[in-house]
């Protein structure tokens, strides 16, 4: 009889350490959903989704007016915010002296420096030197070509979850990768020539697609929902 007494009591102890373990779990899961409810916004843990989720609808929306976009007015840099506007430009201390030997005379109607040779764009041509009698050439409507040397502000940001989304730019020959945020970013760009700003999808944060925002002034533009490694080009001018 003693014997059953005391293997009823060991199975009593086991089943309470057992109980004692379950009410631990459950709380500890209860203090982790509740953590989650707050990180999220409010939002029950279980329902949290992370990510973009932009609706159909809305990627499409963007798609089609983003290839309805008239050629984006550029914000220039004025000449006394050109050494300010490349300090922010992210570039190491050689790529800042030539880009301020390239740029620091570019004030609206100051003559451009020469390009040397070797330092062309591909498509650059020497021009032909007119015959004495030859007529005089009509003047060149006005056009980024006639705009060289110049700085643009552009900002870019995050349209939809900050998740860690990030683009590359490209423009005139400067590069610079950015991460995406609700807070939007602002920093110099130099003036694409070919009128044309690259944009490229680097990173799909977590999942949905890269969701850009881009802005010159008061110019504004949604992207189309980007994949990683998509480029697109935005048609820029100058006013």
């Amino acid at each position: 009889m003693q014997g059953l007494r005391t293997a009823a009591g060991r199975r009593y102890s086991g089943l309470a350490v057992l109980a004692q373990s379950l009410l631990a779990s459950l709380v500890l899961v209860g203090a982790v959903g509740s953590a989650q409810y707050f990180v999220s916004g409010g939002a029950p843990w279980f329902l949290h989704q992370s990510g973009d989720a932009v609706d159909p609808a809305e990627a499409n929306a963007r798609a089609a007016a983003f290839a309805a976009l008239k050629p984006l007015p550029l914000a220039l840099v004025p000449a006394a915010e050109i050494a300010t506007a490349i300090d922010g430009m992210g570039l190491s201390t050689a790529q800042k002296a030539a880009m301020a030997s390239q740029f620091q005379t570019a004030a609206p109607g100051a003559k451009a420096p020469e390009v040397p040779v070797s330092a062309a764009t591909p498509d650059a041509k020497t021009p032909d030197i007119p015959a004495p009698t030859a007529a005089p050439a009509a003047a060149p409507a006005p056009s980024q070509s006639t705009h060289p040397n110049r700085l643009a502000w552009i900002t870019l940001w995050d349209t939809d979850a900050e998740d860690g989304d990030a683009v590359r730019i490209d423009s005139q020959g400067y590069s610079r990768m950015i991460t995406l945020t609700k807070q939007p970013v602002t920093f110099a760009i130099p003036v694409p020539l070919d009128g044309v700003v690259k944009v490229t999808g680097i990173r799909d944060g977590e999942g949905g697609g890269i969701t850009v925002g881009f802005a010159s002034g008061a110019s504004r533009a949604a992207f189309p929902i980007m994949s990683v490694g998509q480029t697109l080009g935005l048609n820029v001018r100058l006013d």
